[in-house]
């Protein structure tokens, strides 16, 4: 009986030694992935990991930072990677051709990985719903609601990021009232949807992924513009705007994806000394 009792002991000692092991492989490798690519996240990841989530080292990028936001506001479970994609390793780009963030790979959907911004936060909201039975309503069902969203989200992408970020990479000073007004033109189609729905919030009364995808764009504006331009949102002309900033900002998801003024200065300082084109939104042809 004595003898049986020993085993049984050396049995549990063993799975509590071959446990801790385990927890300090995780431990381990999971630093290593910070700042420069570090190890294969497709081979050291945590199996239990429902998703992992790749974007860039500090959670910087404004795109990321809208899947990120997705994620908390699910309340989805996941791991964290940071890639640098200055020197974007072999693994990643197996993950993502295109090298960028952010990026999406869920371990029990067959590996099934997804990226670009929009693509990932749209894919959350669905499969919260259906995979994970969690509804959602940062993506109706109603078709009209959903256009609306989409098209948004393409004014974001295609008219305002291009006339923000030539506003602040202008060199010229007599071109910044221009450059400016541009802006603000731009910025006009939030001020009327918040004026045309009612508020608070870009959709009317509930929280979608219109506001989403444009509120890391909106911080970066409001600090870079105060500090290399010596401008701000004129409240006149964007009180509702400004309002919506104000109330998002107070989300636990938003205070996550956010970064301090003084991290968005040092980066857009960056930007600017190199002349960076942010993947062709830069129309400045003096930075060719």
């Amino acid at each position: 009986m004595k003898s049986i009792l020993k085993i049984v002991a050396l049995l549990v000692l063993f799975q509590e030694a071959h446990g801790l092991l385990q927890s300090l492989k995780w431990s381990k490798m999971k630093p290593s992935s910070l700042y420069m690519g570090g190890y294969d996240a497709t081979i050291g990841a945590d199996p239990s990991t429902l998703l992992q989530f790749f974007t860039t080292p500090g959670n910087t990028c404004p795109y990321a930072a809208r899947t990120y936001m997705v994620l908390k506001e699910l309340e989805i479970p996941f791991d964290m990677t940071e890639v640098s994609t200055q020197d974007k390793p072999d693994w990643y780009l197996n993950i993502n051709p295109r090298g960028k963030v952010p990026a999406i790979r869920l371990p029990g959907l067959d590996n099934l990985v997804v990226y670009e911004s929009a693509i990932c936060c749209e894919f959350l909201c669905d499969y919260s719903a259906t995979n994970l039975n969690v509804p959602t309503t940062l993506m109706p069902e109603d078709a009209i609601q959903r256009a609306c969203i989409r098209l948004l989200n393409d004014h974001c992408d295609n008219v305002f990021s291009m006339t923000q970020f030539t506003f602040l990479m202008n060199k010229d000073e007599s071109k910044d009232e221009e450059l400016s007004r541009a802006m603000e033109d731009a910025l006009i189609t939030y001020e009327e949807a918040l004026e045309k729905r009612g508020g608070p919030y870009l959709m009317g009364k509930i929280f979608t992924l219109s506001d989403v995808h444009i509120l890391p764009f909106i911080l970066r504006l409001i600090v870079s513009l105060r500090h290399y331009k010596n401008y701000e949102l004129p409240l006149d002309k964007f009180p509702k705007l400004l309002a919506w900033y104000d109330l998002c900002s107070k989300r636990d998801s938003v205070k996550g994806a956010s970064l301090t003024e003084d991290k968005i200065i040092d980066i857009y300082g960056m930007f600017i000394k190199i002349k960076y084109k942010f993947g062709g939104l830069n129309k400045n042809k003096s930075d060719k």
